[in-house]
């Protein structure tokens, strides 16, 4: 690698005789595989010769963290290293970062142990039930975490025992939290989490009985004036003025096209993968992110251009199979929080009016027009993977204009 990046056969020969030759080459190599661009191989390959220096690296030996923040503060006075511009804030890090990922890639970094969370032993546990026995998803179930550990790290300084917690505890808790700011929709979401975690803790025996029924969440009408979504047209506004010259266009315009027309979860589009679309017979399959359930939709033809348009000219060549992936090296599955960065900035960009943005407006806007062109609730609810009719009645109020057909349907067969 170091042939290849170089050109100048003093700086190769500079290279070949610092220590841990043949280690450093080897990490070279994987960026390279994984689509590095060769400037940046060229830049991480200088910098490692800087790491093996300060370090005093001259045999692979275990490298801790405090070692890397000392070689950190001898980079930014070193006096030996030829830079093009004085050292800024950005440049300690860059030499904890390379030195950090080339460590860990060749087993040589000493990862200090995570704290264990409060409680963490009983939360671990109710986690793996969850999942298990109620096949939550996996979004679900980090929420719960989120939540519930919020609450452990409250309590650990008043209740250092779990079975001592008191249902006096939780009322404290949320009092605090209300006066700290949160929202009354905030304080509902943290009481189902722990009405959920103090069911499985009474079952389980490690706290009194009685905790769960006594806690109350504020009520919010189940038709919530925030789930409105865009117009229709409006949708398809934004989806009109995605470019096609661009990568990020290209795979912006396929996410949207699969949140307004199929109306997936971010999750679902996040799961999908490259096997799960069958051109030979126009197909795709989506594994819903509840329940764990699958469903095949035909591949409407709209999606289909979009999706073959972007594997064509935008996704990048990589081992990862997830449809989605980042364009820059190394090459993942995009996260949730970039999707939705991917669809509320090009609905920001045209000043689209809506009270809530992300993917899941989209959702509401897919089921709200499938409302609005005739469709039943129940259509709508298999469409969208809902195992309750309650569950998409929220899109009723949205188009006053149609309740008439929707007092119509027939419960046959349903109820």
């Amino acid at each position: 690698m170091t042939d290849s990046v170089f050109l100048i056969e003093s700086i190769r020969e500079k290279h070949r005789n610092a220590p841990l030759f043949a280690e450093r080459e080897r990490y070279l190599r994987y960026l390279s595989e994984i689509g590095t661009r060769r400037e940046r191989v060229r830049n991480v390959a200088t910098m490692l010769l800087h790491v093996v220096r300060l370090l005093k690296l001259d045999s692979s030996r275990p490298v801790g963290m405090d070692e890397i923040l000392q070689g950190c503060k001898r980079w930014v006075d070193d006096s030996v290293a030829c830079r093009h511009r004085s050292s800024g804030a950005a440049s300690p890090y860059t030499f904890q970062l390379v030195a950090t990922n080339w460590l860990r890639f060749q087993g040589s970094l000493i990862v200090a142990p995570k704290p264990m969370p409060p409680f963490g032993k009983l939360l671990s546990e109710f986690l793996n039930a969850m999942r298990s026995q109620r096949g939550l998803a996996f979004e679900t179930l980090q929420s719960y975490r989120s939540r519930v550990l919020a609450f452990l790290n409250w309590l650990q300084s008043s209740c250092p025992e779990f079975s001592r917690v008191r249902a006096s505890d939780i009322e404290e808790y949320f009092e605090a939290k209300r006066l700290g700011g949160w929202s009354r929709s905030s304080v509902v979401a943290h009481c189902r989490a722990l009405r959920t975690f103090f069911g499985y803790a009474e079952q389980q025996r490690w706290c009194n009985s009685g905790i769960r029924g006594c806690i109350s969440s504020p009520r919010i009408p189940r038709i919530a004036q925030h789930l409105s979504s865009p117009p229709w047209e409006d949708v398809r506004q934004v989806i009109a003025s995605i470019g096609i010259s661009k990568p990020a266009d290209l795979r912006a315009k396929a996410m949207f096209l699969l949140f307004s027309i199929y109306g997936l979860r971010s999750a679902e589009v996040r799961g999908l993968t490259l096997e799960d679309i069958d051109w030979r017979r126009g197909s795709i399959t989506v594994r819903r992110a509840k329940r764990g359930k699958t469903q095949q939709f035909p591949l409407q033809s709209e999606i289909g251009e979009a999706i073959a348009l972007y594997l064509e000219k935008a996704r990048p060549k990589c081992f990862c199979r997830s449809l989605f992936v980042t364009l820059n090296p190394p090459h993942r599955p995009v996260s949730g929080h970039s999707m939705s960065s991917i669809i509320d900035d090009r609905v920001k960009n045209l000043g689209i009016a809506t009270q809530r943005f992300g993917p899941h407006m989209l959702r509401r806007a897919c089921a709200t027009q499938l409302l609005r062109t005739g469709s039943s609730l129940k259509d709508i609810a298999d469409f969208l993977g809902h195992s309750d009719l309650r569950s998409v009645s929220c899109y009723v109020r949205f188009d006053p204009a149609h309740l008439n057909s929707v007092a119509k349907f027939s419960l046959h067969g349903v109820l």
